[in-house]
């Protein structure tokens, strides 16, 4: 993913697993009052937050909750006055409708068994060049510049690449249902878009996975986990049936009162898309 968007050739350990890249390494010291929104911001506050989330029960009960995060705000040397808002934000991403009109779809009914954390992946790929990836997007309607007008720039510059693409997902789970069942993907994102809910509508989440390419970075998490499910269920699996989409959740801006609106940015990539950078990679 790096050697396609960094310019810089192949990424590292750190890259591959994609602990929010901060532009800003933000300190702050916290008060009996701390709200999640101000806690620090940049790579090792994202790994802290990726942390709790890697081990924590979606299913347990409030001191489960407390225990580890005052746990991990020990082995990170963090404050314990964080602790009131790191809980509250943990207990908010828990409970918030991850799909608006389905409350009961909510990460605090996932279980453990149903539950894959930083799955890492390879694929082989054939040689990929940017116009050829710009053309696929571009083709499905999504976005292959940054900025506006005579400011646009491709977002892909890198030399023609071979190999294998490695990567984790932060997770990926699966939701059984009355007519089967459906998996997911799921990215933490602890970035820090604006101090207020509103900036973490819908609309400032789908500027930002443009600005920091997590759009590209989802699709061949989606390419992965497809190959991944072709495996494991043979002629049983069918991507319409079976991938459920992604969801970013940028842990700053959930809110549970707004039902889903702010924090979550969801989608599911069309099986052409799909289909086509299925081709793409694996083909040539």
């Amino acid at each position: 993913f790096s050697s396609l968007t960094s310019r810089k050739g192949q990424g590292t350990e750190a890259e591959a697993r994609d602990r929010d890249r901060q532009k800003t390494q933000v300190e702050v010291q916290p008060s009996v009052d701390a709200v999640f929104m101000d806690f620090p911001r940049g790579a090792r506050p994202g790994t802290f937050l990726h942390d709790i989330f890697e081990h924590l029960d979606f299913t347990g009960d409030d001191a489960d909750i407390r225990s580890l995060v005052k746990e991990k705000l020990e082995v990170y040397g963090y404050d314990e006055l964080w602790l009131p808002a790191v809980v509250r934000m943990v207990k908010d991403v828990l409970s918030t409708p991850l799909v608006p009109g389905d409350p009961a779809f909510t990460f605090s009914t996932v279980e453990k068994r149903d539950r894959l954390n930083e799955l890492e992946f390879y694929f082989p790929l054939s040689k990929i060049r940017p116009e050829g990836l710009s053309e696929v997007l571009a083709r499905h309607g999504r976005k292959v510049t940054t900025g506006e007008g005579a400011f646009s720039q491709n977002r892909f510059d890198f030399q023609p690449v071979k190999g294998f693409m490695r990567g984790f997902m932060d997770l990926v789970f699966r939701r059984r249902t009355g007519h089967g069942e459906k998996f997911f993907i799921v990215d933490w994102k602890s970035n820090f878009l604006g101090p207020n809910p509103a900036d973490y509508s819908q609309e400032n989440l789908e500027r930002a996975m443009v600005e920091e390419n997590y759009d590209l970075q989802y699709l061949l998490y989606t390419l992965a986990l497809d190959r991944h499910l072709s495996l494991k269920l043979g002629d049983a699996y069918d991507y319409v049936t079976h991938f459920g989409g992604v969801f970013y959740v940028f842990l700053r801006g959930v809110n549970p009162e707004g039902q889903g609106a702010f924090g979550i940015f969801r989608d599911i990539p069309s099986p052409d898309l799909v289909r086509d950078l299925r081709r793409l990679f694996w083909e040539g």
